[in-house]
This record gives structure tokens, C-alpha cells and sequence, in this order.
């Protein structure tokens, strides 16, 4: 008969991994889970596939130390500390793989996590470390009013505070790291006698529900 401590060490071998490569994963992607339901789904799946690819090694371990261990009636200390110090490091570093692979676009990463892993446009724009202007029609107070636009750069930090937007699961808010000065009629960017942009070396905090909409712009 199984006991309570029995089953709760199946449970735990059944889903700890997958929970592992999960939280490897969306340490670097963020938070994609629609619920807890999917989640343990997720953490139960990804536990099958790391038991079945680990199966033949789990073959070796038990063949190399089965003996011994039925010998001294106790395995050796330094055994078991490998054995779980791998049984934790193997799915949460693929985890972190597969999440790294995906945030920069990776295509070997699709054979985990399918064509596309992002829960919306926000996270698949926001969700890689590319550079972008962004321009930025915000919420008009009435009809006449034309000075509404807002031009700025999404990039990683210089000497200050780096561009970041909110992930799934969160507030949509975006930080842009600096703004450029824009035409207020047409939204344009004002260029200088160099003909880049006119910096402002201001940085600006703000949320979804406050923009119309936003031209990604690839430099």
C-alpha cells in the first residue's frame, strides 16, 4: 500500500521538474500562464518530457549504484547530493535556455514552445531586447487639440535607467528610457543639424490606457 509519504514523494518527482523548468523559463520571458489550471498542466507535461528524455541516464545511475547501495544497506551522502543537485539544475537551466532562446527569437526554441509562445502583441513587441523608436499617439482631449504626440526611445540603459514594459499578468504601463522633441501638429521628429533625432535626455513613465496607439519604428 502507498502511504502519505510515498505519494507525496510521487507527487513531487512527477511535477517538481516541470515546476523547475517553468520557473527557469519564465524568469527570463515573464509570467505566460493563463491560470492555475494551465499551469499544472504545464508543470506536469514538461515533467514527462524531462523524466522520458532523462529515463536512460536514470537506467545508469540505478545500474552503477543499485548494488552498492542494497550492499551498505545506505547510499553514500555524496551520491544522493549529486543526484538531487541534478534532478534540480538539469530543468530549471532548460528552462532559462529555452526562455533566453525565445526572448531573442531563437528558432529551435519554437520546438518547445510552439509558433507562438506570447500571450499578446504587447509581449511579442516588448518581450525581445531589440531597439526601437516608438511613436506614440496618446489619447486626445477634444478634436483640436494637436499637441498629443509622444516620441521615444526604447532601448537598454546607457548611463541611466534602460527601457521596460510591463509583461503579461501586469499593468500595461512602458518606460522609455529618452524622448525626442516631435512636431506638435504631425507627430514628426524634430531633427537636428546632424539629422538624428532631438534628444530631450528625458525619460517618461506611462500607462497603456493613456496611448491610442504606437509605431514601432526598427532603427
Amino acid at each position: 500500500m502507498v502511504t502519505s509519504v510515498q505519494a507525496l514523494a510521487i507527487l513531487i518527482a512527477a511535477v517538481l521538474p516541470g515546476a523547475l523548468y517553468t520557473w527557469g523559463f519564465e524568469r527570463e520571458v515573464g509570467s505566460w500562464g493563463s491560470g492555475m489550471a494551465d499551469r499544472v498542466l504545464r508543470f506536469i507535461g514538461s515533467s514527462a518530457l524531462f523524466h522520458a528524455l532523462v529515463a536512460p541516464a536514470d537506467l545508469w545511475f540505478y545500474r552503477e549504484f543499485g548494488t552498492v547501495w542494497r550492499a551498505q544497506g545506505q547510499p553514500s551522502w555524496w551520491v544522493v547530493w549529486l543526484a538531487a543537485l541534478g534532478y534540480v539544475l538539469l530543468p530549471l537551466s532548460a528552462g532559462t535556455a529555452v526562455g533566453v532562446a525565445t526572448g531573442r527569437g531563437r528558432r529551435w526554441a519554437r520546438l518547445v514552445t510552439g509558433p507562438a509562445p506570447q500571450p499578446r502583441a504587447w509581449d511579442h513587441v516588448f518581450g525581445r531586447p531589440e531597439s526601437a523608436w516608438l511613436r506614440i499617439r496618446l489619447k486626445e482631449a477634444d478634436a483640436e487639440d494637436k499637441d498629443r504626440w509622444l516620441l521615444g526611445a526604447y532601448a537598454p540603459a546607457g548611463d541611466g535607467i534602460g527601457s521596460y514594459a510591463g509583461g503579461y499578468g501586469h499593468g500595461d504601463d512602458l518606460y522609455l528610457a529618452d524622448t525626442a522633441e516631435a512636431d506638435p501638429a504631425t507627430g514628426n521628429f524634430v531633427l537636428g543639424a546632424d539629422g538624428r533625432p532631438v534628444l530631450r535626455g528625458v525619460g517618461v513613465l506611462i500607462r497603456w490606457d493613456e496611448i491610442s496607439y504606437i509605431e514601432v519604428i526598427r532603427p
